[in-house]
């Protein structure tokens, strides 16, 4: 199976530079001398980075390298502040005389996002003056690495993990995602289920809630897609241990499903009708079987982010007698991608804009410095409100980042199940 290419975003340039600005912090190393330096360093090492600094109604976030070794370049690659198609543009700069590379952006107080730095320490080539092009630009953004200076991370399936942004309203929280020793814990166990409507096994993990018997339900049913980062990446289990402990949704059942591989999900995803079926019949009918899950769709909601978004919507477009409630987090709504002249371009929003209304209640969601996907999101919610639908939309200060539809996923999900 190969990746569709309708299926792959548009490559599409930021229509707005991320804001790069002055910090008053560093400016001040600047005339302070090198002996300065080492308090720097230290303070860095007790406080953590990036280092946060009030900036009128904004906040300024200022990412600090230091210099380990002779350095040409150092990237920050922040979730949708770096453009791919302008790499250059993401360049720290060298503090004159000093191993401190610095880079300040500015933005909202509830902004946050995921990054890596990508240092270029080899001793050939260009220096930091000049700029050597695209192809530099995209070699040195593999070198990956985590800030060595900030505890937060955000957990990748392989290392190196991404470090975690995050202005002071952002990290203030509620951080539902946190497990909670007081709260008590659901179990989640994980099987295999067969389809004839999609190729191969699926594992499925299920979420079942502390004090779980079948005899007590019908519970209500969160199917939740990419269950694979879910589970194991980026596990959802705490924040539906914390939600229903504190008494924010009843207890529930989660369903889990594995994406299986870039290409599988990339095809499967795109409003594909077997593989929809699939969802609203063997999966549930198998991966729920004997846990006393509701079969009303009301309190049922299917779930999804970016691709998992555009097909959570979908399936209940299309099986709107099994899912009643869509909670889509940056649904990639612009698909298909690739056609001629784009003719063919958010087709899922032509498609509900003339398909008759359906029992369906949306919880819509974009962020603001999502380039590519945030117009096609807007043009959904209009469409939704045209026709009628009960919606919740929210445009947050971050990009298209898992760090954000983690913090994010236990409101949306609340507002689903109310």
């Amino acid at each position: 199976m190969i990746v569709p290419p309708t299926s792959v975003p548009p490559r599409l340039a930021s229509p707005r530079p991320a804001p790069v600005a002055a910090s008053p912090r560093i400016e001040r190393l600047r005339t302070a001398g090198p002996a300065a330096m080492d308090g720097f360093w230290a303070r860095v090492r007790e406080e953590g980075t990036p280092l946060v600094e009030p900036d009128g109604d904004a906040t300024l976030l200022t990412f600090v390298w230091r210099e380990r070794r002779p350095t040409r370049n150092v990237l920050v690659l922040a979730n949708k502040l770096a453009d791919r198609s302008a790499l250059g543009r993401s360049r720290m700069l060298r503090l004159p005389g000093t191993d401190l590379w610095h880079l300040t952006y500015r933005v909202r107080p509830d902004w946050q996002g995921s990054y890596h730095f990508a240092p270029d320490e080899s001793t050939e080539g260009t220096g930091p003056d000049q700029d050597p092009g695209p192809d530099y630009w995209r070699q040195v953004a593999t070198n990956l690495v985590s800030d060595p200076y900030n505890p937060r991370t955000l957990a990748q399936r392989t290392p190196p993990h991404k470090s975690v942004a995050a202005a002071p309203a952002a990290l203030a929280g509620p951080h539902w995602w946190q497990p909670c020793a007081e709260n008590p814990a659901g179990d989640t166990d994980m099987v295999t289920i067969d389809s004839d409507l999609v190729v191969g096994p699926r594992r499925v993990w299920r979420y079942r809630p502390p004090g779980h018997r079948p005899e007590d339900g019908p519970y209500p049913l969160l199917v939740l897609l990419d269950g694979d980062i879910w589970a194991e990446t980026m596990p959802v289990a705490p924040i539906l241990d914390n939600l229903v402990a504190t008494g924010r949704i009843p207890p529930l059942v989660a369903l889990l499903l594995d994406s299986v591989d870039r290409p599988t999900r990339f095809t499967e995803y795109a409003c594909q009708p077997a593989f929809t079926k699939f969802l609203h019949t063997d999966l549930i009918e198998q991966g729920a079987d004997g846990l006393g899950v509701t079969s009303d769709p009301a309190r049922t909601v299917i779930a999804g982010q970016s691709l998992g978004g555009l097909a959570a919507s979908y399936a209940a477009l299309t099986a709107p007698q099994r899912f009643g409630n869509v909670l889509s987090q940056s649904g990639a709504f612009w698909w298909p991608s690739n056609s001629p002249y784009d003719v063919d371009a958010e087709w899922f929003a032509r498609q509900l804009a003339r398909t008759p209304r359906e029992p369906l209640r949306w919880h819509v969601e974009v962020g603001l410095d999502e380039w590519v996907t945030l117009q096609p999101n807007r043009h959904l919610r209009d469409v939704l409100t045209a026709r009628g639908y009960p919606l919740t939309y929210t445009e947050f200060a971050g990009g298209h980042d898992r760090l954000c539809w983690r913090a994010r996923f236990a409101d949306a999900l609340c507002g689903l199940l109310r």
